[in-house]
């Protein structure tokens, strides 16, 4: 009859089981496992704290314009749980570097972060004026002159005599038209006119009171010219003050991203690889 092994060969046994390779090989496998499990465990931990969950019910009060219900108030849960999800999943498949929209769009939301972190100042009038210098065509648009103006040809006899004849009339109040006279009206810049008239009267035109006829001439022609108003320039002060304000903040700004971008920069190691 077997007699029942004793205490000290069960011990030898147990012994040598734990030097057995295979036992080694499965022991190393589970603790792998459970590593790889606990790691997973914490990427695929989302917390929804008592915080979030008010805020994100605060917000759905702010559009809609009442307190959730019950009903709604797990909706709303279950949405954000259902977007989070997606979203941590699609920065583990680094979507957010193969979009190059979403790419754009988280820098976008960096440089706004860079911007507020460096609240701008007020600029002074003196600042303003120097911009002004500096950025002068931003806002000053090309100045257009509406002028009218009727043509004597120098080569027709009695030309000087009528011009003086017509021009008493028109200071008079007479129309162009009741006179029977043909005449030109143009809005155009200098550079037109003096295609059309030559550089001396260009210059002569653009300095004629408004409103008032006057005779220039050219080389072969006699002419009537009246100065009907201008356009162009600069806008009235207020509304250059709010340009102008508008545009230095924007240029500062500008300059306060690029500095804060390039001490980010300098966080960073950039190694170029040839393959």
């Amino acid at each position: 009859m077997a007699t029942e092994p004793t205490h000290s060969a069960q011990r030898s046994a147990f012994w040598r089981l734990l030097r057995e390779p295979t036992l080694h090989f499965f022991a190393i496998a589970a603790v792998a496992l459970l590593v790889e499990r606990s790691l997973a465990d914490d990427v695929h931990t989302i917390e929804l704290t008592p915080a979030l969950q008010a805020d994100l019910l605060r917000r759905y009060h702010d559009q809609m314009g009442r307190p959730a219900t019950p009903e709604e108030a797990t909706n709303v849960l279950a949405n954000w749980k259902s977007e989070e999800a997606l979203y941590r999943e699609a920065l583990r498949e680094r979507l957010d570097r193969d979009d190059a929209a979403i790419r754009n769009l988280l820098i976008g939301k960096m440089r706004e972060r860079l911007l507020l972190q460096t609240p701008l100042r007020e600029p002074t009038e003196a600042e303003l004026q120097r911009f002004l210098e500096q950025h002068r065509a931003d806002f000053e648009r090309p100045l257009i002159y509406e002028h009218e103006y009727v043509v004597f040809p120098k080569q027709e006899p009695g030309a000087e005599p009528r011009r003086v004849k017509y021009e008493r009339q028109l200071v008079a109040g007479a129309s162009v038209s009741a006179l029977g006279l043909r005449s030109t009206v143009a809005n155009v810049n200098r550079e037109r006119i003096e295609q059309e008239f030559g550089a001396a009267v260009a210059d002569q035109i653009r300095g004629l009171p408004v409103g008032q006829w006057r005779e220039l001439e050219t080389n072969d022609r006699l002419l009537l010219v009246k100065l009907n108003g201008v356009q162009g320039g600069l806008p009235p002060e207020p509304v250059l003050h709010e340009q102008l304000l508008a545009g230095w903040k924007a240029s500062q700004a500008q300059q306060l991203l690029d500095q804060a971008t390039q001490v980010l920069i300098r966080g960073y190691r950039f190694e170029e690889k040839s393959r």
